[in-house]
C-alpha cells in the first residue's frame, strides 16, 4: 500500500465547513402518541428497524429549505475567512422542496449574498452532498471558477407523513463546504465518483408532483449497505490506500437498519466512524457535511485529516469522496 501522506489532490481543497440545525427539538416521546399504528408494518421495520434515533430537527415556516442554505453559508464562509462576494457558484443539494421552476439556489444565494455566484440546484437526493463536492471540483478545476459554496439543504419531514414510523428517522438541516482551487495537492479532493442503476430506480420513490411522500421498499436496506461499503472498498482500491491510513469515515447514514449492517460488515474500527444519526437523523443532501462539521467544530475532525465519505441515494445512486481536510 501507497503512504496516505503521498496521496495526491487535485488542488481543490474544503476551506471553510458550516450547518444549520433548526430551533425545534422533537423527541420520540412527541412523536409515539399520534402514530397511527401501535407496531411497525413488516415492510417498514425492515427499512426503519429499531429506530436509531433519540431527536430530530423540524423546520418551522421561516426556516425553508433557501433560508438554512443561506444561515450555514454564512457559518461556512466565516470559517474560510472570505466575503460573501468572494464566492464564484453556489451550489445546493435538495429533493424535499423542488419545484418544477425556478430553482431554489438563487433565492438562498440571495439571501445569502453571494451576488457574484452562478447558483443553481442539483438533485440526486442523499448522495446529493457527493454530487456537488464532484461537480464543484469539476468546474474549479476548469480555471474558470476559484470558490463554490456545495450545501445539502433538506426537510425530510415534508417528505414524511405525520402519524407514521418513518417521521421518526426523517430530519431536517442543512450543511456544506466552501471548495476553493488552490493549486496545493497535498490537502483537498483525492477522488470522488457517482454510479447510477436505473433498474434500482423504484426501491424509494414519491409520486409526482410536490406533495406526495417518500415510499421506501425492503429492497432499499440490502442495496444501500452494500453499496455503501462497496464504495469505500473502491475508493480504497482505485487510491491503493490501507484502512489504517483513514483518519474518519463519515458516511450518509440512511436508517437505523443500514447503519447497523453496514457497522457490522465493515472493516473500519467502529471508533473511526463518525455518525450523529441518533441526533439529527436521516438529513439526506445534508448528512455527511453536518457530521463533518459538528465533528471539525468539535475538535475532533482536524485539518490534515484524511477522510472517507460514502453515500447512497435515490435514482438510484451510490458513490463517495475521498479527501485531505
Amino acid at each position: 500500500m501507497a503512504n496516505s501522506k503521498n496521496l495526491v489532490s487535485n488542488g481543490v481543497a474544503i476551506t471553510g465547513i458550516g450547518h444549520y440545525l433548526p430551533e425545534r427539538i422533537v423527541t420520540n416521546d412527541e412523536i409515539r402518541p399520534r402514530l397511527k399504528y401501535p407496531e411497525m408494518h413488516p415492510a417498514e421495520k425492515a427499512v426503519i428497524g429499531n429506530i436509531g434515533v433519540t431527536e430530530r430537527r423540524r423546520a418551522n415556516e421561516k426556516e425553508t429549505a433557501q433560508f438554512m442554505a443561506a444561515e450555514t453559508s454564512r457559518m461556512i464562509l466565516k470559517d474560510a475567512g472570505k466575503k460573501a462576494e468572494d464566492v464564484d457558484l453556489f451550489i445546493l443539494a435538495n429533493w424535499t422542496d423542488r419545484l418544477y421552476l425556478p430553482d431554489l439556489a438563487p433565492q438562498a444565494s440571495k439571501l445569502a449574498g453571494t451576488s457574484n455566484s452562478l447558483a443553481f440546484d442539483i438533485c440526486t437526493a442523499c448522495t446529493g452532498f457527493v454530487h456537488g463536492v464532484q461537480m464543484a471540483s469539476a468546474f474549479l478545476s476548469s480555471g474558470k471558477f476559484k470558490s463554490a459554496l456545495v450545501i445539502g439543504s433538506e426537510r425530510f419531514s415534508v417528505r414524511t407523513r405525520m402519524s407514521g414510523y418513518g417521521e421518526f428517522t426523517a430530519g431536517d438541516a442543512a450543511a456544506g463546504v466552501l471548495l476553493e482551487y488552490t493549486g496545493n495537492k497535498e490537502v483537498g479532493i483525492i477522488d470522488s465518483f457517482l454510479k447510477d442503476n436505473g433498474d434500482l430506480s423504484n426501491i424509494i420513490e414519491t409520486g409526482p408532483g410536490p406533495n406526495f411522500y417518500v415510499k421506501s421498499y425492503p429492497e432499499l436496506v440490502t442495496n444501500a449497505a452494500d453499496l455503501t461499503l462497496s464504495s469505500m472498498d473502491d475508493l480504497l482500491k482505485k487510491n491503493d490506500v490501507a484502512l489504517e491510513d483513514i483518519d474518519w469515515v463519515i458516511p450518509h447514514p440512511g436508517t437505523d437498519v443500514v447503519v447497523q449492517d453496514v457497522l457490522k460488515r465493515t472493516k473500519f474500527p467502529k471508533e473511526k466512524i463518525l455518525l450523529n444519526f441518533e441526533r439529527v437523523g436521516n438529513t439526506s443532501a445534508a448528512s455527511i457535511p453536518i457530521a463533518l462539521s459538528e465533528y471539525y467544530y468539535k475538535g475532533i475532525v482536524k485539518k490534515g485529516d484524511l477522510i472517507l465519505s460514502p453515500a447512497v441515494g435515490a435514482g438510484f445512486y451510490w458513490g463517495g469522496l475521498l479527501y485531505r481536510l
